[in-house]
């Protein structure tokens, strides 16, 4: 399973998240049932990606892309040199280089 986030949501309800898959969020009267519907969540965001004809790599890869955009040139230059390093090891990993 992914990581999941549980924090208690302003309503008295368990909220869960997924942050590798944006917009995956559910939650739960207990945290049992917050973890459950998140399973259930993180399935059917796999099952949209397959459908559409992506993968998890590809979103994966996309989101990196999306956040690359919006701190380029906001960053100091060793810290792009890291992120950089950082990204080619995780393509590498997974891999995708």
């Amino acid at each position: 399973m992914r990581q999941v986030i549980l924090y208690p949501g302003e309503d008295g309800y368990w909220v869960a998240e997924c942050p590798s898959f944006p917009g995956c969020v559910s939650q739960g009267k207990t945290k049992e049932e917050a973890l459950a519907n998140i399973r259930e969540a993180i399935e059917g965001y796999i099952a949209a990606l397959e459908e559409d004809g992506l993968s998890i790599l590809d979103e994966a890869k996309a989101l990196r892309e999306r956040i690359a955009s919006r701190l380029e040139g906001k960053l100091p230059e060793s810290v792009e040199v890291l992120r950089e390093l950082r990204e080619e090891r995780t393509d590498e990993l997974m891999g995708l280089r």
